[in-house]
């Protein structure tokens, strides 16, 4: 008796899933990913990421390399980690590698307010898993 009610349990939550028309389960909706648009940087981040930028950066690189058409076709889209990790392994170009994993947080913290993307409460990560979570999304108008 407890075989037949376990079965018929069994079969109405098979029954009760819902199903694509093929007929093969629904998967549950992707979770809403984090981007760049969300705040996912803090002013004072920021801040202290345009004093690593002025020490390291500014001597080779105007602010405008980072910023514009050229820049968004290359990073629109693609996961923050992406940009942390090629700021790591080429920069600054003297010395790749030389700064800490926080100061290139910070620094690209400093590019995303460049690019007019809004800051947040939080602070950047100095975290390739972490920041590879989040991905770049550049406005239609920044």
């Amino acid at each position: 008796m407890v075989r037949h009610w376990l079965g018929a349990i069994s079969v109405a939550i098979l029954c009760a899933a819902p199903r694509e028309a093929s007929g093969q389960a629904k998967a549950p909706p992707p979770q809403a990913r984090l981007t760049t648009r969300s705040g996912v940087y803090s002013p004072v981040q920021a801040d202290r990421g345009s004093d690593v930028y002025a020490g390291y950066c500014k001597s080779c690189h105007s602010a405008r390399t980072h910023t514009g058409p050229t820049f968004w076709a290359t990073w629109d889209g693609r996961a923050l980690s992406d940009l942390y990790s090629y700021m790591k392994e080429k920069m600054p170009k003297n010395d790749p590698g030389s700064l800490s994993e926080q100061e290139y947080a910070d620094v690209l913290a400093y590019v995303l307010k460049m690019n007019r993307l809004l800051a947040g409460k939080a602070e950047l990560p100095p975290d390739s898993m972490q920041l590879s979570k989040i991905r770049i999304s550049i406005p239609k108008s920044p």
